[in-house]
């Protein structure tokens, strides 16, 4: 993969690791991180070979949002300007929303305003029980608007409206329990916690995984309803009918596991 300046991408076997890669100002999203990251989110999409993709942070924390100094810069800046790089934020929150592969956010210590974003839009989040989360825009006389729509598939609208009225911090325990965090991991053992889960994953059918996660974008986004039964059927029916569809049937019936990797087919 490509070295850019402000992430750092690892490709090992069927996972991807995208690392936010500005340390020294706790990886902070800016414009150009911005970019870079909607380039290697192409080439990880575009990898058949990949079908988990890790989001960690590098250094002493995973995200602490937009760049204050991105956002002070909007002052000298034509409104026009400012939301023309505003939307490429909320894109790429969708691009990793819609990710064609599994997507794991691994977080600690701090994550705060966007990098709460980067965590909801992803399929799981795991964070250290030690990791402060927060939405401080408020106090800044802004709001966190780009990633409201993400946090709201997680958070109920009365739990976001406690945190983000307050712009207080919490604690990953409380995280988990509003549904921004998936899983706990004591500190020093996010790794582990995150192989466990992938490991469990890989058991599932490829294919089937990526069909689950469009079919459930779909119904997350009202545009699968319970009268679309016709889709539905057709989706089953062009699943069984598929190779690690006949793989998985046959080992069913064989008292087997299924060898998912020895059929060598990628199947879109």
């Amino acid at each position: 993969m490509k070295n850019w300046k402000n992430i750092k991408v690892k490709i090992a076997g069927h996972r991807a690791n995208l690392v936010l890669n500005r340390p020294e100002v706790h990886n902070a999203l800016n414009p150009e991180m911005i970019e870079e990251m909607h380039e290697a989110l192409a080439k990880v999409a575009a990898n058949n070979e990949v079908h988990f993709l890790v989001i960690s942070g590098a250094g002493k924390s995973f995200c602490a949002g937009a760049d204050i100094n991105w956002f002070a810069e909007a002052i000298n800046k034509a409104k026009s300007d400012n939301w023309q790089e505003y939307l490429r934020m909320a894109e790429l929150m969708k691009v990793i929303y819609h990710f064609p592969k599994i997507t794991v956010a691994v977080v600690h210590r701090n994550v705060l305003g966007g990098g709460n974003g980067i965590v909801a839009a992803c399929d799981f989040a795991v964070a250290e029980h030690s990791a402060a989360f927060a939405f401080g825009e408020i106090k800044l006389g802004i709001i966190p608007a780009i990633i409201t729509p993400f946090l709201s598939k997680r958070v109920s609208t009365q739990n976001l409206k406690k945190l983000m009225y307050s712009g207080d911090r919490f604690g990953a325990p409380h995280a988990h329990l509003i549904g921004l965090i998936d899983f706990l991991a004591d500190d020093g053992k996010l790794e582990q916690v995150v192989n466990e889960l992938i490991d469990g994953l890989k058991t599932s059918s490829p294919n089937a995984l990526r069909a689950c996660k469009q079919l459930l974008l779909k119904a997350g986004s009202e545009e699968l309803k319970i009268e679309d039964s016709e889709y539905t059927a057709a989706v089953l029916a062009e699943l069984i009918h598929s190779n690690e569809g006949q793989e998985g049937l046959r080992a069913f019936l064989d008292k087997r596991e299924p060898d998912w990797q020895k059929l060598n087919v990628v199947e879109n």
